[in-house]
């Protein structure tokens, strides 16, 4: 068997679907591209490992997972083959052969670089450029405050007890782009893992208001 490596991309119109979907969907595309995947003996579908599922509502353009081939086949035109089956939302962007004994990349997965842009489109109603402005460089200057604190504390709530828990070690890096976005790298996978929707419940908290945001999953980082 051929290990291949696959690295796609998930836009707004797929940010909904999920997991177990996603598979379905790759499955369905492999087949209709007559490519010679590996089924799983339990479910039927591609033999698939994803290197750290993706939450619901966010898009990515770095998504990976493992999947086994019968047969050698050339990734350009594996590729190209495949996007043309897939759905609205998906495309793979690229595909490489890496070696069978690895260990599973799930496992080695410790971090992973989103871009969070707070969505100001109820704050800019009626407002001029100059307002505009102001708002941008007040919520970046609130940002960038709660980012560089020494400790930052959030609430976890679980069944039967709430914890106040400092996140700033899983915090890896943040800068922000032109755009006023941030670019945050963020403890992921089995030993350590934060996602973006946490770091801005605390954001909320720093600020006491709720701000809409979206999120783009940039990378995906493995040892």
């Amino acid at each position: 068997m051929y290990r291949l490596r696959v690295v796609y991309g998930k836009s707004k119109d797929a940010m909904y679907i999920s997991q177990d979907d996603t598979i379905k969907i790759f499955t369905d595309a492999f087949e209709k591209a007559m490519m010679p995947f590996v089924k799983s003996e339990v479910t039927g579908r591609i033999d698939i490992n994803f290197a750290h599922p993706l939450t619901d509502g966010y898009t990515s353009t770095g998504e990976i997972f493992d999947m086994y081939l019968s047969e050698d086949v050339d990734t350009r035109y594996l590729v190209r083959e495949v996007n043309k089956t897939l759905p609205a939302g998906f495309i793979i962007m690229s595909a490489e052969y890496v070696p069978a004994s690895e260990d599973d990349i799930n496992m080695r997965v410790y971090g992973a670089e989103y871009i969070i842009s707070l969505d100001y489109t109820e704050k800019f109603k009626d407002k001029s450029l100059r307002e505009k402005d102001e708002i941008r460089a007040f919520y970046k200057k609130k940002m960038q405050l709660y980012l560089s604190q020494p400790q930052i504390f959030i609430i976890k709530k679980s069944y039967d007890r709430m914890e106040r828990l400092d996140i700033k070690s899983q915090i890896d890096s943040f800068d922000f782009n032109i755009d006023d976005s941030i670019t945050i790298t963020l403890s992921a996978g089995p030993r350590s893992n934060i996602t973006p929707a946490v770091v801005m419940e605390g954001f909320s908290e720093y600020i006491n208001e709720i701000v809409p945001y979206d999120v783009k999953r940039k990378k995906i980082y493995y040892s």
